[in-house]
């Protein structure tokens, strides 16, 4: 992959931004402190759901920014620069706001306003900027950074949260040198200016409003929104392995530092993901679509082991990494996918909706609905949650291997 010197930095930080794509891997090793020292009054359930309003902030923040950006108000580069100075925002906020339960669910809005600039917009400068070809490997290494961030996270996350539980927001301050590093090496344009809408060329009205609305969605290949539901019921699923692995350890593993051992899992399966990522690009051209099939097998599998072998350390760190194959499979196959299926004048908002609102809800969904129907089913015990989660999973798979299949049964037919 020949690259000229610009665009080379703009992979490198892009790269580099990826780094910090999933801050929230740095206070995943303190849920179970969180809900048994710092705030004991609170269930389980609870404490993943102030954390998971991140994930709801993220993509309500990436819309208003999908917004201002194709309307030519404001560039990429600028977006993307806010969301990294807010991140760093973040972790200074942590320093003084502490104490109460509603200072959690704060420091998840103002983190969830980070991740909705820089994120999402970060996949863009991907889309906007490098060929098809390109794109493919990128978004394989890409990914791969986002799992070696979630290695560092996690581990700086678990050694700071048995020192306070609040410990992992101050990684977060990293924040400010990579918004000076995106200053400096993003280029600044503003996205294509895209057909005027009925809204802009007749009186402004709630009907008129919703014919446009209406007309631009037609805009979009329906495809788009096939690997945004995938995106979101996986990360449904896959948020279960970190919101209730420091609990999970505590429950049938009660003698050792649990905050410390989830940081070392959460690591681990990070791990996972930064291998499967690397030959992502090979095996994604050999199986197409089939590879998100391998993702949730992968899950299922490595669910089964946390289940099967809860009171092995050693067996719970191999479920965790088996697990951690799929998110490097899931994610990058619909970012390619999607890529495919747009151009600068749309990249921003189906990006929005595929890789950051699908997801984001997904991620907030999770505790609602897998930690409380567990619960409610099986009681507290996460061995009964990753076993459910585990046959979900499964169930998700054959369903997208018989989507897959028929669809390349109708390609064969009209070829």
């Amino acid at each position: 992959m020949n690259l000229d010197k610009k665009k080379s930095l703009l992979m490198w930080t892009i790269l580099i931004i990826a780094f910090v794509q999933m801050p929230g891997l740095a206070l995943t090793p303190a849920i179970n402190s969180i809900q048994t020292q710092a705030f004991p009054n609170k269930t389980l359930a609870d404490v993943q759901t102030a954390l998971a309003w991140t994930n709801l902030v993220s993509p309500l923040t990436s819309i208003i920014a999908a917004f201002f950006i194709n309307k030519r108000l404001v560039t990429k580069k600028s977006v993307v620069v806010a969301g990294l100075l807010i991140l760093a925002l973040t972790g200074l906020l942590a320093v003084f706001l502490h104490l109460q339960f509603w200072h959690l669910i704060l420091l998840s809005v103002v983190l969830g306003m980070a991740t909705g600039c820089f994120m999402t917009n970060a996949f863009g400068l991907l889309f906007d900027n490098f060929e098809d070809k390109q794109r493919q490997v990128i978004a394989g290494f890409q990914t791969s950074a986002i799992n070696a961030g979630g290695i560092s996270m996690g581990l700086l996350g678990g050694l700071l949260a048995t020192q306070m539980w609040y410990g992992g927001y101050f990684i977060l301050l990293i924040g400010l040198p990579i918004a000076i590093l995106a200053y400096f090496t993003v280029p600044s344009y503003k996205s294509p200016a895209v057909m005027k809408t009925i809204s802009e060329k007749k009186k402004l009205n709630l009907k008129n409003i919703i014919e446009a609305v209406v007309a631009y969605v037609k805009r979009f290949n329906p495809r788009i929104f096939y690997y945004a539901l995938l995106a979101c019921i996986f990360m449904m699923i896959y948020g279960v392995s970190g919101g209730n692995i420091s609990t999970h350890i505590k429950q049938n593993i009660p003698n050792v530092d649990g905050a410390a051992m989830s940081g070392i899992a959460v690591a681990i399966q990070m791990g996972g993901g930064v291998i499967s990522g690397i030959f992502f690009g090979r095996i994604s051209k050999k199986l197409g679509d089939m590879i998100l099939v391998v993702a949730c097998a992968a899950v299922f599998t490595g669910f089964m082991i946390l289940s099967l072998f809860a009171s092995s350390l050693i067996m719970i760190f191999i479920g965790v990494f088996i697990t951690g194959f799929s998110l490097s499979m899931m994610l990058p196959r619909c970012t390619f996918a999607v890529s495919a299926l747009v151009d600068k004048s749309t990249s921003a908002t189906a990006t929005v909706v595929a890789l950051s609102i699908a997801p984001s809800l997904g991620g907030f969904l999770s505790p609602q609905v897998f930690t409380r129907l567990t619960l409610a089913l099986g009681g507290n015990a996460t061995v009964f949650r990753y076993i459910f989660v585990a046959c979900f999973a499964l169930v998700f798979g054959a369903i997208i291997a018989i989507i897959t299949l028929n669809r390349a049964k109708k390609q064969k037919i009209t070829a």
